[in-house]
């Protein structure tokens, strides 16, 4: 059985997955407003945006600004879901 801690350790961990996940979601909605559908690239060029998304990490990173780094990590995993969105839409329509 689960100690007390143990429980309310779990639960904040899951609070901590589901705040990411909202925010990776609302990220997502932003990007597709910002740029409309953007399925239709090909996969070299999604590998382009998120290489130069990781980058914004990177430098939030050297500048030593925490918030701005969860900020860059949350564009960086939306963009990711975009291109498995892609990949998906892609997939469904009968296409590579």
């Amino acid at each position: 059985m689960n100690t007390p801690e143990e429980v309310a350790k779990s639960f904040l961990s899951e609070l901590n997955r589901a705040q990411a996940l909202e925010d990776v979601l609302y990220e997502r909605l932003r990007q597709d407003e910002l740029w409309g559908d953007q399925s239709g690239h090909a996969d070299e060029r999604w590998l382009v945006i998120l290489i130069e998304e990781v980058g914004e990490v990177a430098r939030a990173m050297y500048d030593d600004d925490e918030g701005h780094v969860y900020e860059e990590i949350i564009q960086c995993a939306a963009v990711c879901m975009a291109w498995a969105e892609a990949m998906q839409k892609r997939r469904l329509n009968g296409n590579k």
